[in-house]
C-alpha cells in the first residue's frame, strides 16, 4: 500500500470509492464536496491508501483546526474486499496525520470511535451512555 496526501486530482477517485461503499452515508456529488471543502478558520487536509494498482483503499479527512491548533479527524474509510470498514487498517494514515500535525506545531490530534459494535473486553454495550455514568474506578492521584 502506499500513502498519498488528498489533492484536487485526487479527489473524484476517493469520492467515487466513498460513495460506492457506502451510498447510504455520501453521494459522489457529496463526497466530493466533504473531501473539496476549505475556508479560512477550518482548512480540510487528508491522505489516502492505494494498492499495487493504483487502486483507493482507504483514506482518512482531517480538519485543521488553526485557532485551537489541533488536527481532527472527520472521518475515514477502507475498502476491505468491497465492505466499507471506518477505521480497519488505517494506522499508516493515522501515523502520517500525527507527522503532520508535529511538523505544523498543533498541540492535538482530536479523534472519535465509531460506536458502531462499540464493546468493552469483546462485551458488547447497548446503551454507550449508561454504561459511560456507571463507570467506576480508584483514582491514582491525590485529588
Amino acid at each position: 500500500m502506499e500513502i498519498r496526501k488528498i489533492t484536487p486530482d485526487a479527489i473524484p477517485s476517493i469520492a467515487a470509492m466513498m460513495s460506492s461503499l457506502k451510498p447510504d452515508w455520501w453521494d459522489y456529488e457529496g463526497a466530493v464536496g466533504q473531501l473539496s471543502d476549505i475556508s479560512e478558520a477550518i482548512k480540510t487536509v487528508g491522505w489516502y491508501l492505494t494498492d499495487e494498482t493504483g487502486k483507493v483503499k482507504g483514506f482518512i479527512l482531517c480538519r485543521e483546526l488553526l485557532g485551537y491548533r489541533a488536527l481532527e479527524l472527520e472521518c475515514s474509510g477502507y475498502d476491505d474486499n468491497g465492505v466499507f470498514k471506518l477505521e480497519h487498517k488505517l494506522g499508516d494514515l493515522m501515523a502520517e496525520a500525527e507527522s503532520y500535525a508535529k511538523m505544523q506545531g498543533y498541540l492535538t490530534f482530536r479523534s472519535g470511535i465509531s460506536s458502531i459494535g462499540f464493546n468493552i473486553h469483546m462485551r458488547p454495550v447497548p446503551d454507550i451512555a449508561q454504561a459511560i455514568a456507571g463507570l467506576q474506578c480508584d483514582r491514582l492521584d491525590d485529588l
